[in-house]
């Protein structure tokens, strides 16, 4: 068992090296109820500490990220070799955290703060340079906070119980690349977003505006936020007044960041599988 103020010392010294006014502060619980805690202070989290042991002794993992958008990106599942050849090309961390042996997540210090979608860009860009977990490569991905044990069935030690989350570096310092990095991800996100404009069809019933947007549909209150059931609602609705599959496909692909979905590819399958189920479900409606 880590000493409490040991760990009190490694939760003090991660979130000062993150350099976040405020917070997010995620308790995964062993049902799967995730108790979020947001924009909580560093010294909010601190008086908490007692509360967060607790409930990781009861098999709670404890997550932290910043609060709204920022300049940190987390790179999750890397080895001791991955980490130099990052400190070696010039992206020293902010942060390293040991989350179970020999397995690290990192946090790189932009000096900036990047918006939702370069921030995704970034995040992705770095996991894809240093054999990262691509998967949790998104502006606003949790990361482990140092101090508490990894509840995780599969990190499990040779004893059986589950290895302690340990702060193994907390400079909070910029790294030297983040200059030509930052001018790397802002050309690579403009070739990505003209590419994407060359790829969707010029001329459309939606363009055209015979038929209501996707985007009236994302907004409509009925749906409560859940985009996936408003991108379906807009597929069957634009089916029905004839829209071709291509194009219902199109406009969901491209109508909003589908990036939380996964890759490339799995965007368009996505898109994809939303479009043909439409035209499914309308087909008696078309013929």
């Amino acid at each position: 068992m880590m000493n409490p103020s040991i760990s009190r010392m490694a939760v003090r010294d991660q979130l000062a090296a993150m350099g976040c006014a405020q917070f997010d502060l995620g308790v995964l619980l062993p049902t799967g109820r995730m108790l979020l805690r947001e924009g909580w202070s560093a010294d909010q989290i601190g008086a908490a500490f007692n509360w967060l042991r607790h409930q990781n002794a009861r098999g709670a993992h404890i997550f932290i990220r910043p609060c709204g958008v920022h300049g940190l990106s987390l790179i999750d599942d890397l080895n001791s070799d991955a980490i130099a050849r990052m400190k070696g090309s010039g992206f020293q961390p902010a942060v390293i955290v040991e989350t179970s042996p020999s397995n690290f997540q990192v946090w790189l210090n932009h000096g900036r703060t990047f918006g939702k979608k370069l921030g995704t860009q970034a995040a992705k860009e770095l996991a894809r340079r240093f054999g990262g977990d691509r998967s949790s490569a998104d502006w606003r991905h949790f990361g482990r906070l140092a101090g508490f044990t990894n509840q995780k069935e599969s990190r499990r030690l040779a004893n059986g119980l589950p290895p302690f989350v340990r702060l193994r570096e907390s400079s909070g310092r910029v790294y030297d690349a983040a200059d030509v990095f930052h001018s790397q991800i802002a050309e690579l996100e403009a070739a990505l977003a003209a590419r994407q404009q060359q790829r969707r069809p010029s001329a459309s019933l939606v363009g055209e505006g015979s038929i209501l947007p996707l985007a009236a549909f994302h907004r409509d209150p009925h749906y409560g936020g859940d985009l996936h059931r408003a991108d379906m609602a807009w597929a069957l609705y634009a089916a029905g007044h004839g829209v071709p599959e291509a194009q219902i496909k199109s406009e969901i692909l491209y109508a909003r960041d589908l990036s939380k979905k996964g890759g490339t590819a799995r965007q368009r399958g996505y898109a994809k599988r939303t479009a043909a189920k439409a035209l499914a479900a309308t087909s008696p409606m078309r013929s």
